[in-house]
């Protein structure tokens, strides 16, 4: 169906990352609006137009500077190998290694979000990228932080909409935590 970054994340748990990652987002979402409230309500007090100009560009500088490095880190994220997702199974290639799970030997396949995208462009489902958490027969279980946007089909699907096509035509549990 189609074949997916799998990216290194510098962080020995990536869903607590990826919960910091969505408060901060949260955090960035929230600031604008305050300041435009404080503002508005320092304009109600009567301030100085000049004392308020004053004031508001540290906090603008603070908030672009944060927001920059928020990109910067999505960006930085190192591509290890990629997963493709097949009909018949998932065939992981990390460097020289190639690894194939037939779905017959898998147990339950877990999608859950990640790291928030910080543009459209970056992401069709709002997400830069996912925790893929493979379970086997067996008892194995692996987990790989994978990119939304696959590297077939020039980046149009995402890797929700190719779990939801799976979730179809598999014989075991996919689960979505989104």
């Amino acid at each position: 169906m189609s074949r997916f970054k799998i990216l290194k994340v510098d962080h020995y748990d990536p869903e607590i990352l990826g919960k910091k990652n969505r408060i901060l987002m949260t955090i960035y979402g929230i600031i604008p609006m305050l300041f435009i409230t404080a503002f508005n309500l320092a304009d109600m007090a009567f301030v100085d137009g000049d004392l308020k100009f004053l004031i508001s560009i540290p906090v603008l500088i603070l908030f672009a500077v944060l927001l920059l490095r928020k990109i910067k880190k999505n960006n930085n994220l190192d591509t290890i190998g990629e997963i493709e997702i097949t009909q018949s199974g998932l065939k992981k290639k990390v460097g020289d290694s190639i690894l194939i799970y037939n779905f017959h030997s898998v147990k339950e396949l877990t999608l859950t979000k990640h790291m928030p995208a910080t543009s459209m462009k970056e992401s069709k489902s709002g997400y830069f990228s996912y925790i893929l958490k493979i379970e086997s027969t067996d008892g194995n279980e692996e987990s790989l932080v994978i990119s939304d946007r696959s590297i077939d089909y020039n980046h149009k699907l995402s890797v929700l909409d190719t779990v939801k096509t799976l979730k179809k035509i598999v014989p075991f549990s996919v689960q979505i935590n989104i």
